[in-house]
């Protein structure tokens, strides 16, 4: 006890002051950009802030209006959600986080939501200031989430919802978030149909190549968005988050707009799709789904309609082989004959048509005649395990063939 008293002793001569006889510290004041429509929310550890935007159906982005997703209703059967799931009702997510790698100690600041409302787009956006206001700010913004019919997100299934789960369990102790609610993810769709046109399928290029939207020059990059988040919580300067709210709300009217087009694409006949690209696309899409009347249409219409050498050859080689899939050789041999025209370097359709000819046919000279154009395109061929293996394979169709012949 003399010890203690002592050391009270010299902390009062040294100046401090009792920590009862000091004023609480003073709150951080909240610094937000002055044009954004954000409203306080108490939560029951801290406060976090909501902002709505609304927009009529007159309203562009881009070459399409935001709402043009609506008339599609029932969806198409092979969507990952419910045939019946009311379009109106959708939400439209996307987050803004403090890491791009995800991970338990990543935390949500920005949840961006969409869905249609009194004939209206309203995107609506749950902003952290501070950290404290997480438990609250998650628990409104996954009320609004699983209160819709589904989920939209743009690469949500391998981020975004991961993220919001660990946080939910971790702050909210809720270990089912999101787990009931159908969740369509664009990007899987976007690269069946554009990833033999686009480089890239990120959304900003899908934005710029697919939809004609132009983000105007207040957008920040996504790779900057955790270090501006960091230092908007060191000095409070509301410049450093002005551009982060606006990639939120433009990713959010982009998934909206995304969704239309490839909801338009799956529906739309293929004779009435002007891009090339897109219907061989979508034949592969059907073939992979046993859509196989509609994958044959569009093979046929992408042979058809100005493809690129090599291009078309995808198209001769996908309508050939889901032909004879469908036990229909005889039906395949011109786009097998026209595969081979197209990449002679390439024996597999000679090799196909050496096969119908022995086996369908039963005439061994045409089956030698393509045996032997395969073995002069495997010649071709760089050497390595699998030029031998096909070559050891047409030399010894080669022999049998001929020896059927004698």
């Amino acid at each position: 006890m003399k010890d203690l008293h002592a050391l009270r002793a010299r902390l009062r001569h040294a100046g401090l002051k009792p920590a009862s006889s000091l004023s609480p510290p003073r709150r951080k004041a909240v610094l937000l950009p002055a044009d954004w429509p954000g409203q306080a929310v108490p939560g029951p550890d801290g406060v976090f802030y909501l902002a709505e935007y609304r927009y009529g159906p007159d309203v562009r982005q881009g070459d399409q209006s935001l709402l043009d997703f609506l008339p599609y209703s029932p969806l198409p059967d092979f969507m990952e959600i419910p045939r019946d799931t009311n379009l109106t009702n959708m939400v439209f997510m996307d987050t803004e986080t403090t890491g791009l790698a995800g991970g338990t100690g990543t935390l949500a600041f920005l949840i961006g939501t969409g869905t249609c409302v009194d004939g209206m787009f309203l995107v609506r956006q749950y902003f952290l200031p501070d950290p404290s206001g997480e438990a609250g700010m998650l628990a409104a913004a996954l009320a609004e989430m699983e209160s819709g019919s589904a989920l939209v997100t743009f690469n949500g299934r391998g981020f975004d919802v991961p993220i919001l789960q660990a946080r939910a369990s971790l702050r909210l102790r809720r270990f089912d978030a999101l787990a009931q609610t159908p969740h369509w993810d664009l990007l899987p769709h976007a690269r069946r149909l554009w990833r033999r046109k686009l480089e890239s399928c990120a959304l900003r290029t899908l934005e710029t190549e697919i939809l004609a939207v132009r983000r105007t020059t207040e957008d920040v990059p996504s790779s900057m968005i955790p270090y501006l988040y960091r230092e908007y919580l060191r000095t409070g300067d509301p410049r450093l988050i002005a551009g982060v709210l606006y990639h939120n709300v433009q990713d959010i009217l982009s998934m909206a707009l995304l969704a239309a087009r490839v909801l338009d694409r799956y529906t739309r006949p293929v004779g009435e799709i002007e891009d090339p690209l897109e219907v061989l696309s979508l034949a592969f899409v059907h073939r992979g789904l046993g859509r196989f009347d509609l994958a044959e249409t569009a093979f046929r219409t992408a042979v058809e309609c100005g493809l690129d050498d090599e291009n078309r050859t995808r198209a001769l080689e996908g309508l050939a082989g889901m032909l004879k899939g469908k036990g229909d050789s005889a039906a395949a041999v011109e786009f097998w004959e026209a595969w081979s025209a197209s990449a002679p370097d390439d024996p597999r359709p000679s090799i196909e048509l050496a096969k119908y000819y022995e086996w369908r046919i039963g005439d061994p000279s045409a089956a030698v005649l393509w045996a032997e154009r395969a073995l002069s395109a495997v010649d071709g061929m760089p050497d390595g395990t699998k030029r031998r293996k096909i070559k050891i394979a047409v030399d010894h169709r080669i022999e049998r063939l001929r020896r059927k012949k004698e």
